[in-house]
């Protein structure tokens, strides 16, 4: 048994599991994942009632699982059918997912009243770990039309909240205003002094916009695109077919050659988000593990350097489940977690997945 478990002890609140963990997650390192999993994973075990059910149906006793392999992990539809919650406590707001045309229902991930906040501290620093610094160190654009006016949707109240701690002057959220897009970039970039930009951007609307700069050159050549980082999530949200992730970026440079191309994966279920700084590759905070496993098996090991289900664990859902079973199909490579769409037969739901080439 873990020493973090014997220290949180089946009594311990959720204030009290969520402050270990964070003291661990600001220091930024792996060592102590396990036991850390683990403590979680028996405090969820003791404290979650579907997640309790799920483990009695899978005859699987929270004191025999000493590895992360062996924890069974929940499958993300359980949040479209069930309050999906660890502790005794009144649930105060909710991210829903945003759905397509075929989406008969939504995932709904309920949180605490400090939830909102904790959110806000677990996205700030799964940025600074990942990109090297505050977010306040860039400037931020949204380009989020499916997103704007939904309170209930967790990308939106991300970008908005990096927004307000960068000092945005004005709103930086955009719907189909292609015009007021580039206005906006032309006016960051008026000061000499500004700072790098990043464009938050939906996939189908990154493409809708590039199609409207194809016949303005005079505009593309203005901007010092070298300091532009658009970052695209969120797919085609059932919009036409979903184009591969490599033919999404060749777009993306045929018209904007100096710009650089990054990704986001995150989803309702999720507290934390990873980033693909090269476009492709994935990676995640420390208190974050992607497990890619064989897709008819899903107590399987974990593959490496082959295509299967994802799993993942995201220590920082310490009011929901931490561990997911997603119906993502990706690649778990030594440069970060590729990913490779839906699979088959999944529902198709937001959040930077793109069709297998």
């Amino acid at each position: 048994m873990s020493h973090a478990f014997q220290d949180w002890g089946a009594g311990a609140s959720l204030a009290e599991v969520r402050s270990r963990l964070w003291s661990w997650m600001r220091e930024g390192t792996e060592e102590g994942f396990l036991d850390h999993a683990l403590a979680l994973f028996r405090w969820q075990a003791l404290h979650n009632a579907p997640y309790r059910a799920f483990l009695e149906a899978m005859r699987v006793r929270p004191e025999d699982i000493s590895s992360l392999e062996d924890i069974p992990f929940l499958p993300v539809e359980v949040f479209k059918s069930h309050d999906v919650k660890s502790g005794a406590w009144e649930p105060k707001n909710v991210f829903r997912s945003s759905g397509t045309t075929q989406t008969i229902s939504r995932a709904q991930h309920w949180m605490d009243d400090a939830g909102l906040a904790w959110y806000a501290q677990v996205s700030r620093l799964a940025w600074q770990a990942q990109w090297g610094g505050p977010v306040a160190d860039w400037a931020w654009l949204g380009l989020l039309p499916g997103y704007i006016g939904r309170e209930d949707a967790s990308l939106l109240t991300m970008v908005a909240d990096f927004m307000g701690q960068a000092g945005a002057l004005e709103e930086g959220m955009l719907m189909h205003d292609h015009g007021e897009l580039n206005a906006r970039v032309t006016r960051h970039f008026e000061d000499p002094q500004s700072r790098p930009l990043m464009l938050f951007g939906v996939t189908w609307a990154i493409l809708d916009w590039l199609d409207s700069l194809v016949n303005d050159r005079g505009w593309l050549d203005s901007v010092p695109w070298r300091h532009v980082t658009l970052i695209e999530t969120g797919g085609m949200k059932g919009r036409g077919i979903e184009p591969i992730r490599e033919e999404v970026h060749a777009r993306i440079k045929a018209v904007l050659p100096d710009i650089h191309v990054a990704s986001e994966y995150g989803m309702t279920e999720m507290m934390s988000q990873g980033y693909a700084k090269d476009g492709i590759h994935h990676t995640f905070p420390c208190w974050v593990r992607p497990l890619v496993r064989e897709p008819r098996d899903p107590r399987s090991s974990a593959l490496k350097h082959r295509v299967g289900r994802l799993d993942i664990v995201d220590l920082a859902n310490v009011h929901s489940c931490a561990f997911l079973a997603t119906g993502d199909a990706a690649n778990l490579t030594p440069k970060g977690l590729m990913l490779l769409g839906r699979q088959d037969h999944s529902e198709v739901r937001g959040c930077s997945l793109l069709a297998t080439p």
